[in-house]
C-alpha cells in the first residue's frame, strides 16, 4: 500500500506503504509482477517494484534468517514474517531528516516507539541489510503497551533511491492473555499493517498510493505460511 503527500506550495509526490496482498488481491495488480527467486523463505529473496528499489520480501531475525513469530507455529505451520509496508519520502533533506519526520508521524499516528517487544531485526533494501529502527533493543511501533493485545511493526531504513528516502516494515497484530502471565500469540499481519497505513493517512501528511505485490503470501505450502 503506499502513501501520497502534499504540503503547501508542492505538486503531489508519492510515499509507498506497499504491501504483501493475498492471491486475491494479487489478481489485480497482475500488470506489476514482482521479480523474486523461486525458494521461499530465503533471507535474501527480493521483488523488484516498478519505480522502487529491490525490495526484502521478509524481516530477518538476529541470525540472519527469516523471522518466524518467535518459533511460534500458526495452524501447524512455520510463520514466516513478511514486509507488508513501504515508506517512500521525497521531501525529506537527509536520512536523519526523513527519520525524524516518520518518528513524528508515527506518533501522530497513535504508534509511538514502545518497549516490550523483542528486538534485533532487519530487513533487505537493494543489497544493504538495514538494522530495525527505533533503536532499542526491546522497541518497536506500537499503538498499545505489549501487556495488551495491540498492532505492532519495525521500520528499516531509510536507504536513499532517486531523490527520496526509501523504509520498508513488518507489521504483525498480537493477542495477549493477561491471566496467563502476558502469554502472547500471533493474530494477523493484514490487520496490523491496515491499522497503521489507515491511521498514518488519516493523522499525518503520509497518505495512502497504492498496493504493490511483493509476491510473499505463502497460502498453499505444507510447512511454511504468512
Amino acid at each position: 500500500m503506499s502513501f501520497r503527500h502534499s504540503r503547501p506550495g508542492s505538486t503531489t509526490a508519492v510515499f509507498i506503504l506497499a504491501i504483501a496482498i493475498s492471491a486475491a488481491a494479487l489478481g489485480a495488480w497482475a500488470e506489476a509482477p514482482a521479480a523474486q527467486t523461486a525458494v521461499k523463505g530465503l533471507p535474501t529473496e527480493k521483488a523488484s517494484p516498478p519505480g522502487l528499489p529491490d525490495i526484502g520480501l521478509w524481516m530477518l531475525a538476529a541470525d540472519g534468517n527469516v523471522a518466524d513469530w518467535l518459533e511460534g507455529p500458526y495452524q501447524g505451520k512455520m510463520l514466516l514474517e513478511p514486509i507488508n509496508v513501504i515508506i517512500v519520502d521525497p521531501f525529506a533533506t537527509s536520512s536523519e531528516d526523513a527519520v525524524a519526520r516518520l518518528l513524528k508521524a508515527c506518533g501522530k499516528a497513535g504508534f509511538p516507539q514502545r518497549e516490550g517487544h523483542s528486538g534485533g531485526y532487519s530487513a533487505l533494501i537493494g543489497d544493504t541489510v538495514l538494522p530495525q529502527f527505533p533503536p532499542g533493543a526491546d522497541d518497536s511501533f506500537s499503538d498499545a503497551l505489549f501487556a495488551f493485545s495491540n498492532d505492532h511493526g519495525r521500520i528499516f531504513g531509510p536507504v536513499e533511491w532517486k531523490g527520496a528516502f526509501v523504509f520498508t516494515g513488518a507489521f504483525s497484530r498480537e493477542g495477549v492473555d493477561v491471566a496467563a502471565k502476558v502469554k502472547h500469540w500471533f493474530q494477523s499481519f493484514d490487520r496490523a499493517r491496515d491499522a497503521f497505513s489507515q491511521r498514518l493517512a488519516s493523522r499525518s501528511e503520509y497518505q495512502v498510493f497504492s498496493f504493490v505485490p511483493l509476491g510473499n503470501a505463502i497460502m498453499d505450502d505444507d510447512a511454511l505460511t504468512t
